[in-house]
This record gives structure tokens, C-alpha cells and sequence, in this order.
């Protein structure tokens, strides 16, 4: 069975998950060009394997939806996934990770449910 894996630009935001805090995230529309063996495509209803910034898997997380956002227009479900008090601090969280956006910038959305968290000995 093929794994699909996904990365998050912070272990931080990891941490959000595993303590049941993160229940949704971003990606830019165009990703497809940038994936490799660690980022796997989104796919509603696909389970992924949530590596940290080492490459070491954490958790699984299955992708349950998916919608097209605009950046004048954030989703009250998708602040609060994020774990922001509102829309204008996702804003004020994501404005570098796409680039200062414009008010008519269209990106990803996607909620998902925590399916295990991987226990790892050192």
C-alpha cells in the first residue's frame, strides 16, 4: 500500500495537531510542481503521514475536505482550524507564506481529523 506523506512548515504547527488545537491548513493552488517522495498530492479522504522538519513521521491525519478560499473571504472553520482568533490574525499568520496576497488571491483550504499520533524512541 503506498504511503502519502505531508510536511509542515513549522514542527510548532505539528504540535497544534497532535494536541487536537489544528484541524484545518493552507496550500498555494500551483503546489503540484514542488512535490517529492515527502509531499505527497492532496486527496479528500487520503490518509498522511505528518513528518517533522527531520523527515520523522509524527502523526496521521486523513484529509476529510477541501475548498477553494479567497483571501477577502476567510472561512470562519478555516481561522479557527488554524488556531486563530479570527480572520484578520489568519491574515496577519499567513500573509508571508503567500507572499503579501492580494484581496483577490485564491488558495486551498483543508480540513482533516487526527488518526494516530506515532510514538518514536530515542
Amino acid at each position: 500500500m503506498k504511503e502519502y506523506r505531508m510536511p509542515f512548515t513549522s514542527d510548532h504547527l505539528i504540535d497544534q495537531i497532535i494536541d487536537g488545537r489544528k484541524t484545518a491548513s493552507v496550500e498555494w493552488l500551483d503546489k503540484q510542481g514542488e512535490l517529492n517522495e515527502w509531499d505527497s498530492a492532496l486527496k479528500t479522504g487520503r490518509v498522511y503521514t505528518v513528518c517533522d522538519s527531520n523527515r520523522i513521521p509524527k502523526c496521521k491525519i486523513r484529509v476529510v475536505e477541501m475548498e477553494l478560499c479567497r483571501w477577502d473571504a476567510i472561512p470562519e472553520r478555516l481561522w479557527k482550524g488554524e488556531t486563530n482568533a479570527n480572520a484578520d490574525e489568519f491574515r496577519a499568520d499567513h500573509g508571508e507564506y503567500f507572499d503579501d496576497p492580494k484581496d483577490d488571491f485564491e488558495f486551498l483550504a483543508y480540513y482533516f481529523e487526527l488518526i494516530e499520533i506515532i510514538l518514536t524512541f530515542q
